[in-house]
Order: C-alpha cells, then structure tokens, then sequence
C-alpha cells in the first residue's frame, strides 16, 4: 500500500497544479503527519483544489473551521474508476479511522452473526462490528435465536471456536471438542484448509438463506461419495442436510432477502446529526436502530447519508432488496454499482414518494429527532453530572486525558500461595463488572506487589498491541486512566512497564491504602485530599471494587485449591466426594474448624469419612 501513495512532502498549494485528473483516494494529513480525513472523487484534482478555493459553496463537503488550515500534507492513490475508489476508500477509513470522516455511534446494539477471514475462520454472535476482516450476518432481534443458530452451525459444520491455537501448527493432540465430533480439529491439519472453506461457505449461504442451494450442492456433494463406495463420507454429509433441514425449521432467523427493505433518516441539531435506520423484513418492522454521529452538523442531508450507507454496510453481508432514503445522495449510482461489486448484490436507493414507504420515511425522520432530544436531556442530567466529575479529576491531578475509561488493579496474596491480581472497570463514571478480570501471577515467585503489579500492567497492555484485531470494546479498548492499589514503589513498577512499552497517552495514579495517599505525574511525592473529596471517592471507589474482586477471587483459588490437595491424601474420599466437600465449605480453614457431626452432615459424607478427615486435619 506504501508504494502506492504519492506523498508530496511539501505545502499542499504546492501539489494543486500536479494532482491526476483521475479517480482515486486522497488522504488529508496534520503537521504529525497523521491522516485526517480520507475521501474519494472521480477527478482527483477537481475534489482536492476544492478545498483550497477559498469559497465554501464550493466545498464538496462541509467541514468545521479550520480544517482546510489543519491539512499540511496530501496523498493519493489512484484507482481505475469511482467504484474501486469508493472501495478503497472504506478500507482505508476501517484502517486509520481519521478525526473528520463519519463515525458511528450506535444506541442499541442488536446481534450479528460475524464470519472472520481467517484461514480457518470462526463463526459467533458478536455485538462488535470493528473486528477487521470478519464478515457479518444480520442483525437480528431475537438474540436466543441467533446464538442457538450459531452454535448449531458450528456443530453441524464443525468450524473451531477457539482462538488461541495457530491452525495447522499444534503438535498436540486434538482437544475434546474434537472428541465430541463439535470440530474438526484444524489446529492439528486434521482437515485441508480447501474442505474447511468449503463449510464456510455453506455456512455463509445459508446465513444469506440460500438453504435450497445449500441442499442441493450437498446432495450432490453426497451422491458423487456414494458412487465412489464412500458410503461413510456420504452418511456424514447426509447427516449435515438433516440438520441443516431441522434447523431451517426450529432456529429460523433470516427472513427472504427479496423481501427485506431498510429506511434511512437523518435529523440534526447544534453540532449533532442523528440517523435512524428502519429495518423492515417480510413486510414487517424488525428492528429499529438509532446513530449519533458528533461535530458533523455542517454535513448536508444527503452527505450523511451517503457516508452511513458506506460505514454501515461495508461488512454487512445481510442486504436489502431496497434502501429508502429521504434525501437521495448525488453519488447514488456509484454506491448501487458498489453494492454489486463488493457485495454482488442489487440494492436499489430510491425516495419514497407516496403512499406507505412515505409514511414510514415521515416515522423514521421523527424518531431521529426525538433521538436527538433523548440524548439532550441525558446530557443535561446524571451524564453530564458525571462528566464533569472527571473533568474535575483530570484537572486536580494534572491527567493529559479526561478519564472516560478507568481501569484500577489490585494483589491478593497469602504468603507466596495463589498469588492474584484484579482488574475493575469504569466507564463515564459506572462501574462495568461485566469487563472486571483476574490475572494468576505467573512470573513472580517471591512475595512482591510491585513485580506482581508490573506482570499484571505487562499482559493487559498487550491486548492494546494486537492491531489484527480492531475492536473498542473490553481488553481491547485503550484505557484514559490506570489506578493502581499501592505507593510510590508500586507507581514507579507501573510507570516503568508504560515506559518501556513506549506508552505516553495513558495517565497513571497509585493509591496508598492506609492514609489514602495519592501518586501521580503531578505529584510523584504524593498528595492527601480531605477524605470527602470528590476526586477521592471516585479513586477509593474503584479501588475498593478491585480490592474485593482480587480478594473474592483469591478466597476461591486458596479455598477450593488447598481443599482439594489435602483432601487427596485423605483414605476413602474419591472424585465423587470431593466434589461433595468442595460445594460445602468455601476454605481449609472452615473445614479444620467443623466437628465430626458437622462434617457427616455434609452430602455424600459418611461417619467413617468423617472420623478420616477431622483425623487427618487435627494430626
């Protein structure tokens, strides 16, 4: 790709006069160098002098004060026509994601089916559509049965759903999904990468609901193997059209792509534009999606439009026959002809007239602006009550980030046994459990917090390396502000893992337990805040949370681990038993201090086991 821009390494006016009057991609960059904005145009030397002219009639997109002036380097990339730009143009965007091109922010987030295009893909319901390269079906109202279909057509087709395993490298033996016939094991080359594509494919038409042709290349997929005396492969492959037939029947979720039509409004107010997409499919209103797109106001109607249409599709591969608008982008027949060319689907974009369609356009331009208004009132209540909170933190302590995203690390240990670490999550202010982890300290022996913290820093920022995968939710989301339970030593343990991980844009503070000492840049001596500070609550509080989840967590490790060793040495009590006393008591210590009639109380526990192990634990 790198060989393919033409930089110009100077002023942009200078460049104006030798741009190609061809179609292509351009790319805006600031004074870092950094990519601003991307765009395509048929004539590349038209759209780009546009933006110098001077005159903003003849801007061919609105954009805020001082972009022109923030733009001090071009590149471009010339492509063979307006289609092939418009494509290259959304990978681009998918890739550098620049300031000034449209980003969606969904309101509700319905489930998709995605596919990735790996070598050996995987198949699962995600609410994520930013994971690069991964292919998605839907989205879907009804979330059971979209994971139940997924799980069944993993099963029927065997496709992997682990993530760790580099396909065709373990030299280890296939796990116990293999076993159980729910994969085919392509970790261990168990299966050619051509067969295994070949139910990926099956699996992608039927996710487009082409069942009948699905069923009609396996029965002659089946009858070509019994022919051939392949009478086992052939009963397999008969197995799958079974299931594929009772899954038609029992988990249906896609409804006939002829009959599928999508409705998109616009709607905008101050700085703030918002798109309500209508989804309507067997003549009914399946699902209702509402998008905030910020600081694009002075984008026309059907500029947003057109760059929704762009974002939104680009890795849907469930389309409709038709997509209403209400004000018709000028670009309309490049995006009809890049739907049957990235997509190799007809999709019609029309303005509904009369009639019902107009009616449901009038319904959908109202939800967008009373969308609008919703958002108005949540940032005049507890929202932005709770964004001034942080922006009073980030002052106090000097952050360069307003922390929207909190993350806070705890250790738990006893002695040099189950050492763990806790991660607990806030973000604009609300605890997150649901994106709490635990780490098992794996490279620290001795009994030192400010190794254990480092290790435990060390493996989240690796999440944050992994550009295969681009997602922005969970671990792999960047943190504004990490929190870490501890003093000077333990901010220093920190600092030096961000340091050598070349970070600069995540800001740091320890918090000391007994006099709730805070560290950070700022005050790298430290500073105490009147114990009814608001700054302070907001640390203690999810330093408190990480604290109970590290504790929480240890207590299981240290219970249920040295139960089960001491247990081992204990005559009479086999698995069964066991499992018994661990659903019992939750520690050794509980245990040690329960009397013989105590102990027989226990399921499963007899009075000679009971004599066993009080003996055993009173030697």
């Amino acid at each position: 790709m790198k060989d393919d821009i033409k930089k110009s390494g100077t002023y942009p006016r200078e460049l104006l006069d030798i741009l190609p009057k061809k179609p292509g991609v351009y790319l805006f960059r600031d004074k870092d160098e950094k990519i601003i904005y991307i765009g395509k145009a048929r004539n590349i030397y038209n759209r780009v002098r546009s933006y110098f002219s001077g005159s903003v009639s003849s801007l061919p997109y609105m954009k805020p004060p001082g972009f022109t002036a923030s733009i001090k380097n071009i590149d471009y990339i010339v492509t063979s026509n307006e289609v092939e730009a418009l494509i290259l143009e959304g990978s681009l965007i998918k890739k550098y994601r620049p300031k000034y091109n449209i980003d969606l922010k969904d309101d509700k987030s319905y489930p998709f089916i995605a596919v990735t295009d790996e070598k050996y893909p995987r198949v699962f319901l995600t609410r994520n559509r930013n994971i690069r390269t991964a292919r998605y079906f839907g989205p879907y109202t009804d979330a059971a049965a979209a994971r139940k279909t997924a799980e069944y057509l993993r099963k029927v087709f065997r496709i992997r759903d682990c993530r760790k395993t580099r396909p065709g490298k373990s030299s280890r033996p296939p796990c116990l999904n293999y076993h159980m016939g729910l994969c085919s094991a392509p970790c261990t080359g168990n299966i050619s990468e051509e067969e295994y594509g070949k139910n990926i494919g099956l699996i992608r038409s039927f996710l487009r609901g082409s069942d009948k042709g699905i069923i009609k290349d396996l029965e002659k997929r089946m009858k070509q193997l019994s022919d051939s005396m392949r009478f086992e492969e052939a009963a397999g492959i008969k197995n799958i059209i079974d299931n594929i037939r009772k899954l038609h029947q029992d988990q249906r979720i896609i409804f006939d792509s002829t009959d599928a039509w999508d409705f998109i409004a616009v709607n905008r107010e101050e700085n703030r534009v918002s798109v309500s997409l209508f989804t309507y499919r067997a003549g009914g209103l399946a699902l209702v999606n509402n998008f905030l797109i910020e600081d694009m106001a002075q984008l026309r109607q059907e500029e947003v439009i057109s760059g929704f249409i762009y974002r939104y599709y680009e890795d849907i591969n469930s389309l409709p026959s038709k997509i209403y608008v209400h004000a018709l982008p000028s670009d309309r027949e490049v995006m009809e002809e890049w739907f049957k060319k990235r997509k190799n689907r007809s999709v019609k974009i029309t303005v509904p007239r009369a009639g019902e369609k107009a009616r449901i356009m009038d319904m959908a331009v109202r939800n967008a602006g009373l969308y609008l208004k919703k958002k108005k009132f949540e940032d005049s209540t507890g929202h932005s009550l709770a964004y001034r909170e942080l922006l009073r933190l980030s002052s106090i302590l000097g952050l360069d980030n307003i922390p929207r995203r909190i993350e806070c690390y705890d250790i738990s240990n006893l002695g040099e046994s189950f050492p763990v670490g806790s991660m607990s999550v806030a973000l604009d202010g609300e605890l997150r459990p649901a994106e709490y982890r635990h780490f098992r300290i794996k490279t620290v022996s001795r009994q030192d917090d400010c190794a254990m913290l480092g290790e435990v820093a060390e493996r989240r920022l690796r999440y944050l390396e992994k550009e295969s995968v681009l997602i922005k939710e969970g671990f792999y989301r960047r943190p504004d502000l990490m929190i870490v339970d501890g003093g000077k030593a333990q901010f220093g343990a920190v600092s030096r893992v961000l340091e050598m991980k070349g970070i600069e844009d995540i800001d740091l503070v320890s918090i000391a337990k007994k006099e709730e000492t805070i560290f950070c840049k700022r005050f790298r001596e430290g500073i105490k805040f009147d114990i009814d500070s608001e700054v302070l609550r907001i640390i203690i509080r999810l330093r408190d949370e990480a604290h109970r989840f590290a504790v929480g967590y240890h207590r299981k490790l240290r219970g249920k681990g040295m139960i089960h060793s001491v247990l081992d040495e204990i005559k009479g009590i086999g698995a069964r038993k066991k499992s018994y006393i661990l659903q019992g008591v939750d520690s050794i210590e509980e245990l040690k201090n329960m009397e013989i009639e105590d102990i027989v109380n226990i399921r499963g526990i007899n009075y000679r086991d009971a004599v066993n192990i009080y003996n055993s634990l009173h030697r």
